[in-house]
C-alpha cells in the first residue's frame, strides 16, 4: 500500500472555462454550474504512484476540489449581485 500524499490548493488551476486542474496527477473536474454534486471527472493518474513517489486519494482531490468550486462560484454570485 502507497502512503497517500497531502492535497493542497495551491496544486490545481482554474481555466477561463471553469475546468479545474489537479496538476501532479492530471486530474481534471468540470463541475455542473447548477448541482454542486455532479461533476464530470478525469481521473489521470489519481490513485497511482507517480515518479516522485506521490500518490493522491481520490477523496482527498475531490474535496480540495469543491472547496475551491465553491470558493470560485460564492465569487461569482457576489460580483453578480454588485454588477
Amino acid at each position: 500500500m502507497h502512503t497517500k500524499t497531502e492535497v493542497t490548493p495551491d496544486q490545481f488551476e482554474v481555466t477561463d472555462d471553469l475546468v479545474i486542474h489537479h496538476k501532479p496527477t492530471g486530474a481534471e473536474f468540470t463541475p455542473h454550474s447548477e448541482n454542486e454534486d455532479s461533476v464530470l471527472v478525469w481521473t489521470g493518474e489519481i490513485g497511482r504512484k507517480l515518479s516522485n513517489g506521490a500518490v493522491y486519494q481520490y477523496r482527498d482531490v475531490l474535496a480540495v476540489m469543491k472547496a475551491i468550486w465553491r470558493e470560485r462560484a460564492n465569487r461569482m454570485v457576489v460580483s453578480a449581485s454588485y454588477s
